[in-house]
């Protein structure tokens, strides 16, 4: 275990004895990514700020029932997820993901291509997509961790994951070439 990852562990199991200093930290630390993770669930800047203070405020009452600090991310990223699609359920109709059969994944090498367009395409995809691909290579989630954090099997992370990529691909395409 790196010692950075340590220092976190410490960090929350701190944070759940009742320290503030501590949770402040991870507020801090956090905080920017799960604006981001949240906007990309389809939220504006204004409604993601609410929504993750409202992350915080779960995460703080009831972070003494984490019965593993390692699993502080899932868990922390599984509450923004519940809290971003209810605002978003409250608010306007999400379109769900289309989980029909889709042709391969294109590799790495596709990405870093068309790297300049990821943002517009990333916003072009369905709320579930955008989230799994979010917490898979903006967090480097493993699989493991993304079923936690989606409340889903580790088999249906692999079919979402494939076929945001498969999705994801496909608006990069038309981006490009319009």
């Amino acid at each position: 275990m790196s010692g950075l990852l340590l220092e976190q562990h410490l960090v929350v199991a701190r944070a759940q004895l009742g320290d503030e200093q501590a949770f402040q930290w991870l507020v801090h630390h956090y905080t920017p990514r799960l604006l981001w993770f949240v906007r990309k669930i389809g939220l504006s800047p204004v409604n993601a700020d609410d929504v993750v203070q409202n992350v915080w405020l779960a995460a703080w009452s009831s972070l003494h029932r984490l019965r593993k600090v390692d699993r502080f991310r899932s868990w922390l990223y599984g509450i923004a997820r519940n809290k971003a699609l209810q605002y978003v359920a409250q608010v306007r109709e999400v379109p769900i993901a289309n989980f029909e059969s889709v042709p391969d994944a294109p590799d790495d090498s596709f990405f870093e291509r068309y790297m300049p367009h990821l943002n517009e395409a990333l916003d072009r995809l369905s709320v579930i997509h955008r989230e799994i691909l979010a917490l898979r290579f903006l967090e480097g989630m493993t699989y493991e961790e993304l079923s936690e954090a989606t409340g889903t099997s580790v088999g249906t992370v692999k079919s979402r994951l494939h076929n945001a990529k498969v999705a994801l691909r496909e608006k990069l395409e038309v981006i490009v070439d319009d």
